[in-house]
């Protein structure tokens, strides 16, 4: 029999923090922005979306990094199906993410389940947490929702299978998003639909990737039916591999032969079912497949090197190691596609065991191994089967509404206001108005009584909006001067600097610091005149800031914007006037690490190093830590012979010292 039950889930848990109130007017720093592609390789019409559809940046979302290391217990709810095969687990306040996925009649974990919550920076809005299935939607990255809650429903099918939706509101794309998961009573699998909605008339872009965790071992074997591949690597080109042997490395299935961070899409002939799995040495594991609507499959590993196994333990515990096996709209990662007006997209996908002959898995012939796979999953769901099961799915849940589980934020329900409840398609979906904040009110009374409010300059802003239906009605709010005061002109300014209006924004902000000076618009005019390169006018403007707020986050934009300006001196003299729970924060340490090598103080900046730092909100791809000590080697033999530190000599230390492995996050 199948059930649905809401529970708690206990384990051991970092604390997210409060939401960073400054708005992310920098552009985003995407490890995946700029692609070199492999002409003889990849065609143009295969890379026609790579690099189209692309935002200025994550706004209106605020960011999450004041999330800390210290973890204590901590009970989720959780959504569970269960029946006499399989136990999932959902975790709604984490982007509804399916968390563990069990096998019954082995008692295995399918998934990589992380035993601990951890956000590390990897996101777009900067925390991220590793395990489970995670649904990305939106922009090419992490979803926005990944450690921020969905919406939950519980809805049955005609014959009674139970069913919990999840779904939200998109803010940057305007989407609408359902994940659908069922559990027939003698199912072998469980049933994920997935359907998204394009809430306007405009033309909009739309990328999804389904990410599954799954653990790393020796024996473990990545099969898809593929036989090309397009390999993408941090500092490599995008170019096309034959699968499982490439002409770099050993065999690609087995992920513990790659050395470093590597993404493989496979190339899945039009025709075949899409699946992709990771079984074992006895031919047992987990499977994924999906009707064809999801072409894309991909596998996305650490790599053996330090810092890739750095990452993993950094994100759960000693002994974690991972790989992800992903299912996509598109062939690769690298591309948004296009998404018409009122258009609505549905697929379904299947997670679940699979037992396949082991000879065959790991059998040298590669369409063997695949074929073997593809049998078995035929034999425990057909493809007419799975196509049947999707138009059921569609046909009975689609325009019904089912008892709430757990509620999110009240955007979407702000974003329905503006459009019109006919202008808003969401396909029935319920935003209801009790869920708005204190952040969706003060645009509702912009929309409602025609201006923001105007609070005391001293208050964290606590939300922002940059779409066009928004801006308009701020410009007017403004014009009429019912609205007009520092908060909205600070608000406007956001919106312009967001569409890389710099003029105009530096013309709003300057209007609300004379209206009311105010931490928030000193702050975003310094790092407008930074990207106009003027770093000491940059500096200048966040020591008055600093001096109105020392809030962490403004702190530490401030000390690196004096860092980066080579203002070492008063950098240190900053942060030695910062409350203590300020200068505790591992961000903040780096950077007196970083002043101290400034001012040429090498002991120092050692002693700090060798305390093993944790630098909490380290970025993918970052390489600050090995990069401050190899300037500190530099440093102690440039003293030690009398010479100066140069760019050279740094190189030097980078290509002839190994760093200490706790600051080792290198990708390659």
């Amino acid at each position: 029999m199948s059930t649905l039950t809401v529970e708690r889930y206990t384990m051991p848990s970092a604390s997210l923090g409060a939401d960073n109130p400054l708005p992310e007017i920098k552009k985003n720093a995407d490890a995946h922005a700029d692609i070199a592609v492999d002409r003889e390789m990849v065609s143009e019409e295969e890379s026609k979306y790579m690099g189209w559809g692309r935002v200025n940046g994550i706004l209106p979302y605020t960011i999450h990094n004041n999330y800390n290391r210290t973890k204590r217990p901590h009970a989720w709810k959780s959504v569970v199906l269960e029946n006499d095969h399989i136990r999932a687990t959902f975790l709604p306040e984490l982007g509804a993410r399916l968390w563990s996925l069990v096998d019954k009649h082995t008692g295995k974990e399918l998934l990589h389940c992380n035993p601990v919550f951890q956000p590390c920076n990897l996101a777009l809005r900067n925390a991220w947490i590793s395990g489970g299935v995670e649904w990305n939607l939106g922009i090419i990255g992490h979803t926005p929702f990944t450690v921020d809650s969905l919406y939950a429903e519980r809805l049955s099918l005609s014959d009674g299978t139970p069913v919990v939706r999840f779904y939200q509101y998109e803010r940057v794309r305007h989407l609408v998003y359902r994940v659908e998961a069922a559990l027939p009573d003698d199912s072998p699998v469980l049933f994920v639909r997935v359907r998204i909605d394009n809430a306007g008339d405009e033309d909009t872009a739309v990328y999804w990737w389904s990410n599954m965790a799954v653990n790393e071992k020796k024996d473990v074997r990545v099969l898809v039916p593929a036989e090309r591949a397009y390999r993408w690597g941090y500092g490599g080109k995008l170019t096309k591999v034959p699968v499982p042997y490439s002409d770099v490395f050993k065999d690609i299935s087995y992920t513990m032969n790659l050395p470093q961070a590597m993404d493989y899409f496979f190339d899945i002939p039009a025709g075949q079912r899409r699946w992709i799995a990771a079984l074992n040495g006895k031919g047992y594991g987990f499977c994924q497949s999906s009707t064809d609507r999801l072409i894309g499959r991909k596998l996305f590993v650490w790599g053996m090197g330090a810092g890739g196994r750095h990452w993993q333990e950094f994100l759960s515990q000693p002994g974690s190691a991972y790989i992800e096996i992903q299912a996509g709209l598109a062939h690769t990662q690298l591309e948004h596609l296009p998404m018409p007006g009122g258009e609505t997209i549905s697929w379904l996908e299947t997670y679940g065991p699979m037992q396949a002959d082991p000879k065959l898995v790991h059998g040298e012939d590669w369409q063997m191994a695949t074929g073997a796979v593809n049998a078995k999953l035929e034999s425990l769901i057909s493809t007419p089967d799975l196509n049947a099961m999707h138009e059921k799915m569609a046909a009975e849940l689609d325009g019904q509404n089912g008892s709430f589980l757990h509620s999110a934020d009240g955007w979407g329900y702000v974003e329905q206001q503006i459009c019109g409840e006919k202008n808003f398609r969401c396909g029935a979906l319920r935003f209801p108005a009790r869920r708005m904040g204190e952040a969706e009110k003060e645009w509702m009374a912009l929309l409602n009584d025609g201006a923001l409010p105007c609070p005391d300059p001293a208050e964290n802003p606590k939300g922002y909006q940059v779409n066009d239906r928004w801006l308009k009605l701020l410009k007017k709010s403004i014009k009429s001067g019912k609205g007009d005061h520092w908060y909205a002109n600070y608000q406007l300014g956001v919106m312009l600097a967001y569409r890389n209006d710099v003029k105009g924004a530096k013309s709003a902000l300057g209007k609300s610091i004379k209206q009311a000076p105010s931490p928030w618009a000193l702050r975003c005019l310094a790092v407008l005149a930074a990207q106009d390169d003027d770093l000491k006018k940059a500096g200048d403007l966040m020591l008055k800031a600093l001096e109105m707020s020392a809030r962490r986050n403004l702190a530490q934009e401030a000390v690196a914007m004096l860092c980066k300006g080579k203002r070492y001196k008063e950098a240190l003299n900053a942060i030695d006037r910062l409350p203590e729970s300020v200068k505790r924060i591992g961000r903040m340490k780096v950077l007196r690490i970083e002043a101290l090598l400034g001012t040429g103080d090498a002991a120092q900046a050692e002693k700090l190093l060798r305390r093993k730092i944790v630098l909490t909100d380290v970025r993918e791809g970052e390489l600050s830590l090995t990069q401050l000590w190899f300037w500190l080697c530099a440093l102690k033999k440039a003293q030690a012979e009398g010479g100066e530190v140069t760019e050279a000599l740094i190189k030097e230390m980078s290509e002839t010292v190994t760093p200490p492995a706790h600051l080792d996050f290198r990708m390659r």
